[in-house]
Order: C-alpha cells, then structure tokens, then sequence
C-alpha cells in the first residue's frame, strides 16, 4: 500500500519490478554529460555517447552476471 510508504526507509512499490531499468536513464545523462565535457569536436559527439551507454549497460550487465555465478556458485563452497 502507498498510504503505508515510509520513504528512505522502504522501496516505492511501483517500482520494485523495474528497479533496473532506471540505470537505463542515469548511463545516458552520464555520457552526456561526459562527452560535452572531454569532446572537441561537434560532429562525432552523440556516436560517442551512444557507444559510452552501450558499454557501461554491458560493463552493469557483466557485474550483474558475475555477481549472481559468484553467490550462487562459490559463496555456497566456502561455508
């Protein structure tokens, strides 16, 4: 229930079945801000922005599925 949120203290509800997608719009303003920032040139900037979000979703979904074979696979060794 909403009327019973606590914020900071409890996820919004309506959010807890896509929390992940949210990174989706925080890759893009970082690139963003980090091409306009370090490019000289005009033309190639939105390539380079597009290549940027794409490698860090890859690099967030790399650790994703690294972390999840690490605590499925060798945290259950070790104890």
């Amino acid at each position: 229930m909403t009327i019973a949120w606590i914020p900071f203290l409890q996820p919004l509800p309506a959010l807890v079945a896509g929390w992940y997608l949210l990174c989706i719009p925080l890759v893009l303003g970082v690139s963003m801000v980090y091409r306009a920032v370090w490019t000289d040139q005009d033309g190639p900037w939105m390539r380079q922005v597009a290549v940027m979000s794409l490698l860090l979703v890859a690099g967030l979904i790399g650790v994703g599925i690294f972390l999840a074979v690490f605590v499925q696979a060798v945290l259950p060794t070790l104890g």
